[in-house]
């Protein structure tokens, strides 16, 4: 008999719960017991009892009377799949009317615990959820809920298991997640900060910037971080890819530099701000429009005139730059250029081949440490006898690993440190570093040794 049936046997009689229960609070049971048409038996001589519910931690006595009642043809079920059979047929609105009606903040800790209780549902108790004013990490119970969210949508939870309890998941969650009443539900959380080993000021170091890069944020939450005080928050809003023109054009007002560096960096920017920035005479703004925005040809060619160094390098990091126009900049033969293009990730292979025939030390430097280099010209830079080469080719996950191999034989500092610091680099390798004070350090931080160790010895 499956459960179905065995609830529309316990119309107008009684349940007996035995043992503890935990994610079924007092209110849902009684909650439940409303849907069904039953009432909770007081204690085993409470007549008729038609269903028993075993909860955790029953006694032997409890256990045997559970034994002789089954024998007579009483259903006897675990808690368990009674809360899953709860969570699927819970009458929605019947629920949050209780929670907002009846504020129990232990009796939605519990229904956030509970992985029956589908993603929607979870979303909207997640709102009622009190923070009670502390980040997710600053109290036990903030830091369980914490957890059961980033559980529930981290997407490869299998394989990190210990990014559920640590300050970057729900950071993760929230800039990649596409459900939008979780993301919703995420900006109540108290913002906080973590240490963000990136030199880059444009990656997110509290939640509510995490939230700020998600491209599927809802308008709601974007106007209300636009509508907020915080400058480096208007700043992110004013990247984001879903930003009205009318609403760019508002911040293009700012005096902030801030605002204006990252409105050029907006894959969106309008055709209006997208001129002015080509003009621009802030040369943080006008650096981070040269790296960010798509520029043909004749309009490289004009910043190109009287170009500092940092100018250069924003030119030749150009994220959208055409194998053409690449192509064009290496006959300029200007070095500080031609590695800006050797660092760039999202050229093609002919312009890097190309910046292979300059010969530049500079620039096959460069070269060896871009993971979008075909492996073969990877390899081929092997043969160049140069300690810097070595060093970014130590660290490229793009290099075979054969090479890599050779490279752990060279009792150097740097290049060790750069192949501990490598996911690619063979494990044997890594465990052998393990024992050095400095490289443990680095393999820390290693994801890819980081999986073997929690794979293969449990740590």
């Amino acid at each position: 008999m499956d459960l179905a049936q065995i609830m529309e046997g316990v119309q107008g009689k009684k349940i007996l719960f035995l043992g503890k229960t935990r994610t079924m609070s007092e209110e849902d049971i009684e909650l439940f017991l409303d849907q069904v048409g039953a009432s909770r038996a007081v204690d085993e001589n409470d007549e008729p009892i038609a269903l028993i519910v075993q909860g955790r931690l029953i006694n032997p006595v409890e256990e045997a009377y559970c034994d002789e009642k089954y024998k007579t043809g009483i259903p006897v079920i675990e808690l368990e799949k009674l809360e899953k059979y709860y969570a699927s047929s819970i009458d929605r609105d019947a629920l949050l009317g209780s929670l907002k009606l009846f504020a129990n903040r232990e009796r939605i800790i519990d229904l956030l615990h509970n992985r029956a209780i589908g993603d929607e549902l979870f979303c909207e108790i997640l709102k009622l959820y009190d923070w009670e004013g502390k980040g997710p990490f600053e109290s036990d119970e903030n830091r369980d809920v914490a957890g059961s969210l980033v559980a529930r949508f981290y997407p490869d939870i299998e394989r990190n298991h210990n990014i559920q309890y640590s300050p970057v998941g729900p950071f993760l969650v929230a800039a990649q997640s596409d459900n939008r009443e979780l993301l919703e539900a995420m900006a109540q959380i108290p913002d906080y900060e973590i240490t963000q080993r990136s030199q880059d000021v444009w990656m997110p170091r509290t939640l509510h910037e995490s939230l700020l890069i998600n491209p599927n944020l809802p308008k709601g939450l974007l106007d209300r971080f636009y509508n907020g005080g915080d400058l480096r928050k208007r700043g992110f809003v004013a990247r984001h890819p879903n930003l009205p023109e009318t609403k760019q054009k508002e911040l293009m007002q700012s005096s902030a530099c801030w605002v204006h560096e990252g409105l050029a960096r907006n894959p969106n920017l309008s055709k209006e701000l997208y001129e002015a920035f080509l003009k621009a005479g802030n040369d943080v703004v006008r650096n981070a429009f040269l790296q960010s925005q798509p520029i043909g040809w004749e309009a490289i060619v004009t910043q190109l005139e009287g170009a500092d160094e940092k100018r250069l390098q924003a030119i030749g990091g150009n994220l959208h730059m055409d194998e053409v126009t690449a192509l064009k900049l290496i006959e300029t033969g200007d070095e500080n250029l031609l590695a800006a293009l050797a660092a760039n990730e999202s050229l093609a292979q002919s312009v890097y081949e190309a910046l292979e025939k300059r010969e530049k030390l500079s620039v096959l430097r460069r070269l060896a440490g871009n993971p979008s280099v075909d492996p073969k010209m990877l390899e081929r830079l092997t043969r160049i006898r140069d300690k810097g080469v070595y060093t970014a080719l130590a660290a490229n996950p793009s290099t075979p690993q054969s090479h890599l191999k050779n490279f752990s034989k060279i009792r150097d500092k740097e290049i060790m440190m750069a192949l501990a610091s490598n996911p690619s680099t063979p494990i044997e390798i890594l465990l052998g570093y393990q024992t050095n004070a400095d490289l443990a350090n680095i393999l820390k931080r290693n994801e890819a040794f980081g999986e073997y160790i929690k794979q293969n010895l449990g740590m």
